[in-house]
């Protein structure tokens, strides 16, 4: 614990904020001083706190105490009391300290996995305790498995896309029940993820036989237990394997850590029954906790929060590989950093400000799950969120943010009592027929299809590009969501075209498989595995195989030759810019899950240098700029995977045009490409044009 009062002094030294820390008296010194190895008191103020840092339990001095108060009952009641179900295990091995783990060189070298550690439930939290049989003869509920579960496939979607599932069903009924639930989750809500299932004992075999085949693991609460320490031993050291407990977000609560904090810290914090400070090597044994709390919220820097010290990831690949000191003197004030959920959940709790409907058609597809997750993250002031689905669909379950679930209706009946409609169904046919009907009973429909954004009188927007356009709503109660490339590319050309005047843009494009729906995505998956087990799969969603491969068509042939997706770029580029732009695109379908990128040419009429655009797209709200010479110094798909902003990187002079740049742009198309820009419209809506029903 002496070692991280010297981190956040550190980190108030050199980052600009600080912390009001308290402490506590959890396990051995806890039973010593008041009889129980947590009291109601520490509880309380670890339950108040915004985060917990826990030190070392327990002590061979109070081995011969009774079991409920042994140091050990401590933490597990404050996991219990606080609900943290899930224990994030990550280990590293990093390359100053591959000779410290007693496995060869390359076997270890390199790795990064995650141990996903179920955490409250399980075998540890048994009842009755003792040698008896349940009376149903389980472990572990069907809700416990599912959430544990969802943070791992979460994880490993920002991580390597690949998640083992870790039991004993072959010997354990709760390991088979376990193993059921898993895989119906990830049917249901995970395809895009590589899932495999695997025997607890073969996975301690495989940690040490080939460890780098491991992306995200997931397990009990027992076998989380063992099968972290023995990676721990991987990277040479138990001390190499923090670990962090996530603490679940509620509904309209602001998730801990979303604000930068500055607030007192302590120098030393005193162990009342001796006046000896915690910390230090010889005192591990003697159990203690620090609680921070949140202190005034500081004003974020230009283009929203960093959401972590220093500006978070964006922020350290801006400065990577650059040994002048940059990252410790900007203190996260250059751009790019992340701008995702700089407004959201900021409702006091228990203040209402409701009064709006919001229905969610297509609510089972990719952008209709999205949105869902977007209006519980931004906490869209709504009485009631209705998911709309297909008749085969009515019934299913959809998540709406970390601990809501809600049930599909169909359609047709479900439109009247909503305020907006947030339209995402699987084609234009059903917008055509449905979208009227709605915005006929006086629902305002923001829809996700292309059938309407070429109508004069419905506005088509991007918020950040042409957001006054919405005050046209009330037309016909309809507002188009453009094409997912096209927000992209157009977030990114506004401020330039406002600069220079863009006269021509020349763009090819690099379409994720989720652009084209869930089954798309299944296909990348299927048709990637049929070729490593040397099996034929015909291609279904795509005129051709997908995997290890590119399709230059996107949306069905025109007469002069350009498709579907090449016609919409260009159509909706020259009516939210400027209808003198020439636009030629080249749109491709590329085998990756999400993350749509682009290599767009512009050519201006005034002159503009890559300096001047480098500037005015570090000022743009919703762009982040990662543009530097060096090898990683630019985004990527993978890199843009769950966040809010639009980035642009390889910004360079085109020598063959008198006013050109190059530009490199890369979007989720599934958040800034569909969802976030919807509710993004639905916001200014009810800020300024809606009152509540």
């Amino acid at each position: 614990m002496g070692q991280v009062e010297r981190v956040m002094e550190w980190l108030s030294a050199r980052r600009s904020f600080s912390f009001d820390v308290q402490s506590g008296l959890v396990g051995g010194v806890s039973y010593e001083a008041h009889g129980t190895p947590l009291t109601d008191e520490t509880l309380a103020d670890a339950v108040a706190a915004d985060a917990v840092l826990f030190g070392a339990v327990g002590g061979p001095q109070w081995d011969s105490v009774a079991r409920e108060a042994r140091p050990e009952m401590g933490i597990l009641r404050l996991r219990k009391e606080m609900d943290l179900y899930a224990n994030l295990r990550p280990a590293l091995v990093f390359d100053p300290l591959v000779e410290a783990s007693t496995l060869k060189d390359e076997v270890v070298r390199g790795l990064d996995l995650m141990i996903v550690r179920e955490l409250t439930g399980g075998i540890y939290f048994g009842e009755p305790r003792g040698v008896e049989t349940l009376p149903d003869g389980t472990v572990y509920s069907a809700p416990e498995i599912e959430r544990v579960s969802r943070v791992a496939f979460e994880l490993a979607r920002r991580r390597d896309n690949r998640v083992h599932s870790v039991e004993k069903a072959n010997v354990m009924e709760s390991g088979k029940f376990w193993r059921d639930e898993v895989t119906a989750l990830h049917a249901a809500d995970y395809t895009d993820v590589a899932l495999e299932h695997m025997y607890a004992d073969n996975c301690a075999m495989q940690l040490v036989r080939r460890p780098k085949q491991f992306d995200v693991i997931v397990t009990s609460n027992l076998f989380g237990d063992l099968l972290s320490d023995c990676a721990a031993m991987l990277t040479g050291s138990l001390g190499m394997l923090p670990s962090a407990s996530p603490r679940p977000v509620r509904r309209g609560r602001k998730p801990q850590g979303a604000l930068r904090t500055r607030a007192r810290v302590s120098a030393r914090h005193r162990r009342p029954e001796s006046g000896q400070s915690v910390g230090g090597a010889s005192q591990l044994h003697d159990d203690a906790a620090l609680f921070v709390r949140r202190g005034r919220r500081r004003r974020p820097h230009r283009g929203g929060r960093s959401g972590r010290a220093g500006g978070g990831l964006a922020h350290r690949r801006h400065h990577a590989g650059r040994d002048d000191g940059s990252f410790d003197r900007c203190h996260g004030r250059c751009r790019p950093r992340r701008a995702r959920r700089a407004r959201r959940l900021s409702t006091p709790k228990g203040v209402r400000t409701m009064g709006y409907r919001v229905a969610v058609a297509g609510a089972t597809g990719n952008v209709g799950r999205q949105l869902l997750a977007v209006l519980a993250e931004r906490n869209f002031p709504a009485d009631e969120i209705i998911p709309l689905a297909s008749r085969a669909s009515a019934g299913k379950e959809v998540s709406f943010g970390d601990d809501i679930t809600l049930r599909c209706t169909i359609s047709p009946n479900s439109t009247s009592p909503a305020s907006i409609w947030a339209c995402s169904p699987p084609g234009s046919a059903v917008s055509k027929v449905h979208a009227p009907r709605a915005a006929a009973q006086g629902c305002v429909v923001i829809d996700n299809t292309s059938q309407f954004r070429m109508d004069e009188d419905v506005p088509l927007v991007v918020p950040e590009v042409n957001g006054e356009t919405i005050a046209g709503y009330d037309a016909r109660n309809i507002i188009a969501n453009p094409n997912c490339s096209t927000i992209q590319m157009v977030m990114a050309l506004k401020p330039l075209h406002d600069h220079a005047r863009i006269k021509r843009i020349v763009v090819s494009t690099y379409q994720s498989t989720s652009g084209a729906g869930k089954q798309a995505m299944d296909e990348l998956f299927d048709h990637t595995r049929a070729i490593y087990m040397n099996a034929r799969e015909e291609p279904r969603a795509f005129a051709k195989t997908i995997a290890f491969n590119v399709v230059p068509q996107i949306g069905a042939f025109d007469t002069d030759g350009s498709t579907g997706e090449e016609a919409k770029m260009v159509r909706e580029t020259q009516r939210i810019l400027d209808p003198e732009i020439l636009v030629s695109a080249t749109c491709v379908r590329v085998p990756t899950f999400i993350g749509h990128a682009e290599a767009v040419n512009v050519e201006f009429h005034d002159p503009i240098d890559e300096e001047e655009a480098r500037e005015l797209l570090s000022a743009a709200p919703g762009v982040e700029v990662i543009d530097r010479p060096f090898d990683g110094g630019y985004a990527t798909p993978v890199d843009c995977v769950g966040e809010d902003a639009t980035f642009v990187s390889r910004i360079r002079r085109d020598p063959t045009v008198a006013n050109g740049l190059c530009l490199w742009i890369v979007s989720d198309n599934l958040r800034k490409g569909a969802a976030l820009n919807a509710v993004q419209i639905a916001e200014d809506l009810i800020a300024n044009h809606l009152v509540p029903a």
